[in-house]
């Protein structure tokens, strides 16, 4: 259960800080006084000067770097971004706070950073991305699932954390846990692009706003933003950050402020010129692009939204990387404006300024884009993070210190002289950043999606893939940087090691499915997590916006549930989209009951007859297909390529005119 912020609160006590700042304590007048928090989202190292990147897309940050400590291994503690970003605002485990996975809100009851920097006597002000009230993914109209306004509730369970999908949340447009001035990206950066003589933009395009940013093109192809870059939401968050900033320094007032930037997040569409700031003759592919995945689990593998290797040319891995340095250029050039606002305000020697991101991006790592549960990799799991607290830590210096995002917020409360609280699973590092080469942890835990426990030490890194039991993961991160020999069957006394590891932790951070965990982990781990692969076995154009299709289910081994699923196909089209990206679908029961498919066998459903929406017009729609059952609320677990119970199969292309679709085509993968 998450804990209480009562019990929490409670907890704190008034003694002298721990650690880091050495000797007498600072009176109140004489300490430093003031936290900018900075944040983007899926922003990998790779894409940062002061990290390695010859390209220096990040002078802003860099300069930074100049005048703090710089963390080689930081490591998210939940994964995604919802679990990711609670840990950091809670310094609490994914399992202690609630926020197993994206959409879960989080809830007062925990105690965070807003509230605690509010005890502190700061001002809190938030701009940006939250992902954590629900209500994210939303559409004009009725409060309703169906409309895109939604959040996941908790159902109680004893075999693990479950939840269903229900109407409601607060959204992120208004002051939530502590944070007293808000400024969100779906109502408040509408107004903004009304009063910046853009509303026409906001009627031709209703869903604009937190991640929709108007891209021009599908990925795969070179897209950009739509919207001008002074617009931007980049743009409109740096501002109100710095508006905030500058009046809270002339009002005397001490401030603690987060700016969650929504980039360089897909879709990676920087608006223009930033898309080619770089050529792709700039670009160079990561040396493990070409890993054949061979010994990895068959999740990964099978994967087809994010393993594109077989699909794109170099080329377009090429664009995609150049777009996502120019996208992290234009968020620096944001910051930079956030950090000189410090400078004006003549307050940046009094201020603790830290960066980082929720988690990275594969970025053609392994032939794979954007984020996946399914693994541990660097590319993802160590994210970017620069810590300048001006009197304290050591300027300009590089540190292998091991420090996890559960430390980031007892950092923060001894900078203010306040102490973390009995039960908080974090441990302040700010004494570490006067010694940068001190080491710190020892190890490190993320928990990805509640289905995969990652920790690491200095040289080994160990996936347990526990939930739907796949092959572990263990990696040599010395002999081994790119993660491409997965030694768990190799060297079974450190796989045993690091087991042991997660066992203890589990038991150190009170986990509520310790016992649920282990039973999973101690069953043998198969090749083949997933059950059944989907492909469309036959497909007609009938006409007039009807067509006719067959979806066949080749099952690999037996699909363990004892529940049947209907055979769901959904259409994704983000301009004809009714529920979140979904443009139509067919939802027809298979003719034998899932519970009854057997290895080794196919089973057909359909032919099935769709009638096109009228509110679908021409271009091209992912088409998905997965298993599902409506009355439980949940598929069968990670299918063949899944992303969670669905797989992409390949693409509708729909063609037309106003008057009406005049060709319809089925493009496998």
């Amino acid at each position: 259960m998450p804990l209480s912020r009562r019990k929490f609160m409670g907890t704190v006590a008034a003694g002298t800080l721990a650690g880091g700042l050495a000797g007498a304590a600072r009176s109140q007048a004489a300490r430093p006084r003031n936290v900018l928090f900075i944040m983007t989202d899926q922003q990998p190292t790779a894409t940062l000067g002061c990290y390695g990147n010859p390209l220096d897309p990040t002078p802003n940050l860099d300069g930074l770097a100049r005048s703090a400590v710089r963390y080689r291994t930081c490591c998210p503690s939940g994964f995604p971004c919802s679990p990711a970003r609670a840990s950091m605002l809670t310094g609490l485990y994914p399992h202690a706070h609630g926020v197993v996975t994206n959409d879960v809100p989080l809830t007062d009851e925990v105690p965070s950073m807003g509230f605690l920097l509010q005890s502190a006597g700061l001002a809190t002000g938030y701009f940006g991305k939250w992902h954590l009230g629900g209500h994210m993914y939303r559409l004009e109209g009725e409060d309703s699932v169906e409309r895109g306004h939604w959040r996941y509730r908790r159902v109680p369970s004893d075999q693990g954390f479950r939840f269903e999908k229900v109407p409601g949340g607060v959204g992120e447009d208004q002051p939530q846990l502590g944070f007293e001035t808000w400024r969100g990206g779906w109502l408040h950066y509408k107004d903004y692009l009304r009063r910046s003589g853009l509303g026409e933009l906001v009627e031709q395009h209703p869903t604009v706003g937190n991640h929709n940013d108007l891209p021009s093109a599908p990925e795969g192809q070179h897209m950009v933003s739509l919207i001008p870059q002074e617009h931007h939401m980049a743009a409109f968050f740096a501002e109100e950050a710095e508006s905030f900033i500058l009046g809270s320094a002339r009002a005397g007032q001490a401030f603690g402020a987060v700016v969650s930037f929504y980039g360089p997040h897909l879709p990676v569409a920087p608006p223009k010129p930033w898309d080619t700031r770089y050529s792709l003759d700039d670009v160079s592919l990561p040396a493990n692009i070409h890993d054949d995945l061979s010994g990895k689990p068959l999740r990964q593998r099978m994967n087809t939204r994010c393993h594109v290797a077989p699909r794109w040319s170099e080329d377009q891995f090429r664009d995609y990387i150049r777009r996502y340095y120019g996208y992290s250029a234009y968020i620096d050039q944001q910051i930079g404006r956030v950090l000189r606002a410090l400078e004006t305000a003549g307050v940046a020697d009094e201020t603790l300024v830290i960066f980082t991101a929720d988690h990275g991006d594969m970025m053609a790592g392994h032939g794979f884009i954007f984020k996946m549960g399914t693994c541990g990799y660097e590319e993802l799991f160590n994210v970017p993070l620069l810590v300048r607290a001006p009197g304290v830590s050591a300027e300009g210096t590089g540190s292998d210190a091991l420090v996890g995002q559960v430390d980031l917020l007892p950092t923060i409360l001894e900078w203010l002289g306040e102490d973390a609280a009995e039960g908080m699973h974090g441990e302040s590092f700010l004494g570490q950043t006067a010694e940068p080469g001190r080491p710190f942890r020892r190890r490190l835990f993320s928990d990805s999606i509640d289905h995969s426990i990652v920790t690491r030490d200095r040289r080994h890194k160990f996936v347990l893939n526990w939930r739907n039991r796949d092959l572990d993961e263990l990696y040599d991160l010395q002999a081994d940087p790119g993660e491409l020999d997965n030694l768990v069957d190799r060297k079974p006394g450190e796989a045993e090691r690091h087991r042991h590891y997660i066992e203890e932790w589990l038991t150190e951070t009170d986990h509520p499915y310790r016992s649920v965990v282990l039973s999973e982990a101690a069953k043998e781990a198969r090749a083949a997590l997933v059950e059944a692969r989907p492909e469309v076995s036959h497909f007609r154009d009938l006409g007039d916006g009807r067509i006719e299709m067959s979806v066949t289910w080749h099952v690999d081994a037996p699909i363990e549930d004892d529940i049947d699923h209907w055979c769901f196909t959904q259409f994704l089209n983000p301009d004809y989209g009714t529920d979140g990206t979904i443009a139509f679908r067919m939802t027809p029961w298979p003719e034998t009951p899932t519970s009854q498919w057997r290895a080794g066998e196919a089973y057909t459903v359909g032919p099935v007859v769709i009638d096109i929406p009228d509110s679908a017009g021409p271009g091209d729609y992912d088409v998905v297909c997965g298993l599902y059952n409506p009355d439980e609320q949940r598929g069968p677990g990670a299918l063949a390529g899944g992303h969670g119970n669905r797989v992409q199969v390949g693409r509708l292309v729909i063609e037309g005119t106003g008057e009406g679709i005049t060709e319809v085509r089925y493009v496998p993968e």
